[in-house]
């Protein structure tokens, strides 16, 4: 009962702070507080499902600047609070929640699990400043940047958060498992799907959603990809293999089954989602992370497949890959396509020509010859002639296949649906080859040629064949898609181009490593590390002369408050510029009308100033000008007008951003900032900074090493020195020992929490993920629910 006390006395309190300390006002922050308060106590274990699916969408510190204590922090705390009142009404008796049946045989955390999770709490303790937390409420400096004391303690928080959960998590999972265990199932593919969704949103506003040669990588709401980082690929690769594993699931679901349909439509959006970060490191981590996937669920069997045929069937997707990105370098995006819809009617129509008769397959492919020249005929002498051509004969087919036909009919039907299938055939070579224009058609031929193979075996042993029911058709569709991603990262011109990057990308990663390693050079430092959340404030004050970025902080004179821009010494271009940005309103009428009082105290600056259609990292349209400073202690204010009409309009809803840079290598200090548009709108808030940092956001936009160790477990030995990477790595041996060899390699949740922490380890071997906290939470909660689930003995 003490333990729960504590808990709630943690969230009640934190929440208070949230909503009295929230940029936009007691009445918004305490507004979002009752809300995720109402959102826990739905039910029971609700704080399983609202966690995963709405901590990475809820976040607003792009638009309010908070970036220590956010919306995110609000959903654990309101968990925290909601979770334990619930359990103390429960051991009263007022709710009457019964323990499930096998309840306290699914979880358990024993004494090596509890010393694990222990001596990474350790480590976390002594290599964090936790004083800073005390001291922001009298200083507000803390809170601008991450080169304070006190983004070792915002840094933390994800650790501690998972820790503070860790109760709840395990009375849920013990007297509760299979309720426990679907809410957090679900709360991870809504994430996955939300956070997908956001990712689609933004490629849909700014590139277009068929745009795969433009330099633009997708964020999401991740605010923390400020200044680059992998928090988006870290997500997609903890619950896609969940999404996954859920979808593959559903094998008794009919095509009348709504979960079916939603099945597929998730595993469309995640795939888009994955494939437009174009993170090698992402690709190759859910590449492993599937197949760990697929291997475990074949161990608990979810299939029965044969060694040889599994083999087989690898060596001839490995075929028809090479097959489908030779007819994509001819046939585009089209040729591809219609080969794709080919091999789905492969497998659809496979069990037909298992038991059609020679006389009918004879009649087939007269049928399909005469339909053919039919079909030239329509791409010569209509435009586009053979798209339609082939969307009719899909059509056909579908009808041919997926309806119920009489007994009569059926003999008939047989030598249509081959006929069909033929046509279709021949229709995505020509379709190859009308794109092509010239070379399309020998590639489109053996593609087309490799997608029957399978049905000449069929036709040698009909007893083979296989059935295509709702759950083989998921299967295949994703097979197929896996291999588009493939061959579209392989042969798209910004994704071909990171691809060929790569090698010369690691060249320049290793030698990063190299220098990272080196920031703990003090004997104390290389046990205890630099300290949680100050690798920047390290590489600031000794990194090399040409890479320092930047920096902004505050500054006070004779009780006013002002902004203070650092000299980057970098060599600086559009995107090299590290801005200091406040989200206003899209719809802007001209002219805009910028004020700022400005001074250069040691050398002549100039300061940037741009309004971009933007919503974190890159932009869409920016109109800005330039303003230069001569050297003086007096303060100048300085004028500029902007047009608006160079940003474009906006189709879809786009976010506009204000930002200033220093451009120069001296400090420049900012003061009094007011953006008037033509109906006299003030359009900034907090322009002279007397409230701090809030409203006032920072990017870094092409230029991110400073800020990263750019690995996971270098991460850890340069904040938190050998004790901090041997904690780590012992949990994440454990966890992964645990879902693999030890008790829990039997429990439902082993094959998704397996891919998942693969995946995101994979990630982590090109980026330091646990810097942004709500994604560290959510991996060490998965991390105690591997170390803890048990599977049932002698399976």
């Amino acid at each position: 009962m003490a333990c729960w006390i504590l808990l709630a006395l943690c969230g009640a309190l934190g929440l208070a702070v949230f909503a009295l300390r929230h940029p936009f006002g007691v009445a918004i922050g305490g507004g979002i507080a009752i809300a995720f308060l109402a959102l826990m106590s739905v039910r029971r274990d609700a704080w399983l499902l609202c966690l995963p699916s709405l901590a990475p969408v809820v976040d607003l510190a792009g638009w309010s600047g908070a970036i220590h204590l956010t919306e995110s922090d609000a959903l654990v705390m309101s968990a925290l609070l909601a979770g334990s009142v619930q359990a103390m009404l429960a051991a009263a008796g007022r709710m009457g929640a019964a323990v499930e049946a096998g309840g306290g045989r699914a979880w358990r955390f024993g004494v090596i699990q509890i010393a694990l999770v222990g001596l990474l709490g350790l480590s976390y303790m002594v290599s964090t400043q936790w004083s800073a937390v005390g001291a922001a409420a009298r200083d507000a400096a803390l809170l601008i940047g991450y080169g304070t004391a006190l983004n070792g303690p915002r840094v933390a928080k994800g650790f501690v958060w998972a820790v503070l959960l860790l109760p709840l998590l395990a009375q849920a999972l013990r007297d509760r498992p299979q309720a426990a265990t679907r809410c957090l199932v679900w709360g991870l593919v809504a994430g996955a799907v939300l956070v997908s969704l956001a990712a689609v949103w933004e490629r849909w506003a700014f590139t277009g959603l068929s745009d795969f040669a433009s330099d633009y990588r997708t964020t999401a709401l991740f605010w923390e990809m400020n200044v680059g980082g992998a928090t988006l690929d870290g997500w997609l690769a903890l619950t896609v293999p969940v999404a996954l594993w859920w979808v593959l699931r559903q094998r008794d679901a009919g095509w009348e089954a709504p979960a079916l349909w939603i099945g597929l439509a998730v595993l469309g959006v995640l795939a888009y989602a994955s494939f437009t970060t174009f993170s090698r490191g992402l690709y190759l981590g859910l590449a492993v992370g599937v197949v760990v996937l697929l291997l475990a669920m074949l161990r608990h069997g979810a299939w029965r497949v044969s060694v040889t045929s599994l083999l087989g069937w690898l060596a001839y997707a490995g075929v028809l890959l090479w097959l489908l990105a030779g007819g994509f370098q001819t046939g585009g995006y089209r040729g591809a396509g219609a080969m794709l819809g080919l091999a789905l009617a492969v497998f659809g129509a496979a069990p037909v020509v298992a038991v059609a008769s020679a006389r009918a397959l004879g009649g087939a492919v007269v049928l399909a010859l005469a339909a053919a020249v039919a079909s030239v005929a329509a791409m010569l002498m209509v435009p586009k002639g053979v798209y339609l051509a082939y969307a009719l004969n899909a059509m056909l087919l579908g009808v041919a296949l997926f309806s119920r036909w009489p007994g009569a009919l059926e003999r008939w039907v047989t030598g249509v649906v081959i006929a069909l299938l033929g046509w279709l055939a021949a229709n995505a070579v020509l379709v190859s080859q009308y794109w092509a224009e010239s070379d399309g058609l020998l590639p489109a031929m053996f593609c087309a040629l490799w997608l029957f193979l399978p049905l000449a075996w069929v036709r040698i042993r009909p007893a083979r064949c296989w059935r295509p029911t709702p759950h083989g058709w998921v299967l295949v569709s994703m097979c197929l898609g896996a291999i588009t991603i493939v061959v579209v990262s392989l042969n798209t011109y910004y994704a071909a181009t990171r691809m060929e990057r790569a090698a010369a990308d690691l060249e320049g990663r290793l030698a990063h490593w190299s220098y990272a390693a080196s920031l703990p050079s003090g004997q104390g430092t290389q046990w205890l590390g630099v300290g949680v959340g100050q690798f920047a404030e390290a590489y600031f004050w000794q990194a090399p002369e040409g890479v320092f970025p930047g920096s902004h902080g505050l500054g006070f004179d004779a009780g006013n408050t002002y902004l203070k821009l650092g000299a980057p010494r970098h060599v600086l271009g559009f995107g090299e510029l590290y801005r200091v940005s406040q989200r206003v309103s899209p719809g802007l009428i001209a002219p805009l009308q910028l004020a700022v009082r400005v001074r250069a105290p040691e050398a002549d600056a100039r300061l940037t100033v741009e309004v971009c259609r933007k919503h974190l990292l890159y932009e869409a349209g920016c109109t800005g000008g330039r303003i230069r400073v001569p050297k003086g202690g007096a303060w100048t204010t300085q004028h500029l007008v902007l047009d608006p009409g160079r940003l474009g309009g906006s189709g879809v809803p786009r976010l506009t951003v204000f930002s200033i840079a220093n451009s120069s290598r001296a400090l420049l200090e900012v003061d009094d900032i007011s953006l008037v548009d033509g109906r006299g709108r003030e359009l900034l808030d907090n322009g002279h900074f007397a409230h701090g940092a809030d409203y006032w956001f920072f990017t870094s936009d092409r230029h991110h090493l400073p800020w990263h160790a750019k690995n996971l477990w270098l991460h850890f030995f340069v904040e938190q020195g050998w004790m901090g990477l041997v904690a780590f790595s012992l949990l994440c041996a454990a966890a992964v020992w645990r879902l693999t060899l030890g008790r829990g390699a039997t429990h439902p949740l082993a094959p998704p929490l397996l891919g998942g922490l693969s995946a995101f380890f994979i990630v982590g071997a090109f980026d330091s993920l646990v810097d942004a906290p709500r994604l560290a939470t959510l991996a060490f909660l998965l991390m105690f629910t591997a170390l803890g689930v048990r599977g049932a003995r002698g399976r």
